[in-house]
């Protein structure tokens, strides 16, 4: 009975709810209300590098990279994210990722792509691929984030979403790893999958979360490897101080 009613009169007696703060909003078209919309705004507008996606200040980057990226080897030659992992933004990334709010896939998704359109880098892309979890999790947690917001961004961006790396170690979850202990964890984690040949091709890597970079690198690394001749990642949120760092463990 109520599919059939028209969606003014739906919406006047069940007023859609705020997907971020749950209250009454008066915009049906916005999934948002205004205040949460302009807080996103504000967490959204950071200045980012352009190579590792981190907060920078004014006239901090320098060819292309800033402090915390200048003067080292990296394999990912740009980075995109939709917003540093502050409070609201990081909000709606825990509930998608871990709370079973999978409706927010369109949401997050529609916002990095909407990132990826504005990358210089853009153009070249021939594939998306996403950052892959080990079997073991899957078993426990079907749902996987950076797979689904990759499937998501393929097709908004009318790109093939390729399946092309595993994951052949497990290991200890990185929250809480020391950045060295982050990237010793993951070192050696992930391979190309049997039969695939990358012949000077130019992907996307995509993930939820990037905070030290190690776990975007060390897939680029296999991914070069392999014969990719460009790598670049796009991720929902970046993480930007080891204080966002500590916000994160205690709030999962």
């Amino acid at each position: 009975m109520i599919a059939s009613l028209p969606c003014s009169l739906v919406e006047l007696v069940f007023p859609p709810r705020c997907i971020a703060c749950g209250t009454w909003r008066h915009d049906g078209a916005d999934p948002l209300c205004s205040e949460c919309r302009e807080a996103i705004n504000r967490e959204c507008a950071v200045p980012t590098c352009p190579t590792c996606a981190a907060p920078v200040s004014p006239y901090e980057v320098s060819l292309g990279r800033c402090g915390q990226c200048r003067g080292r080897s990296l394999r990912i030659a740009g980075t995109v994210r939709v917003g540093i992992y502050r409070d609201l933004l990081g909000q709606l990334l825990r509930a998608y990722k871990y709370h079973g709010r999978e409706e927010l896939a369109h949401l997050l998704g529609g916002w990095l792509a909407e990132a990826i359109e504005t990358a210089p880098w853009r153009d070249r892309i021939e594939a998306v691929v996403s950052v892959p979890t080990h079997w073991k999790r899957r078993f426990n947690r079907p749902f996987h984030a950076a797979d689904a917001l990759a499937s998501y961004v393929a097709r908004k961006e009318s790109l093939p979403h390729v399946s092309i790396l595993r994951r052949v170690r497990a290991g200890p979850r990185q929250i809480g790893l020391s950045d060295t202990e982050r990237a010793a964890n993951v070192r050696g984690a992930f391979a190309i999958r049997k039969g695939v040949v990358l012949r000077d091709a130019r992907v996307l890597l995509i993930d939820d979360v990037r905070t030290t970079g190690a776990t975007l690198e060390e897939c680029a690394k296999v991914l070069r490897r392999g014969g990719a001749e460009e790598v670049y990642a796009a991720v929902v949120l970046r993480v930007g101080s080891a204080h966002s760092k500590s916000k994160i463990l205690s709030a999962i």
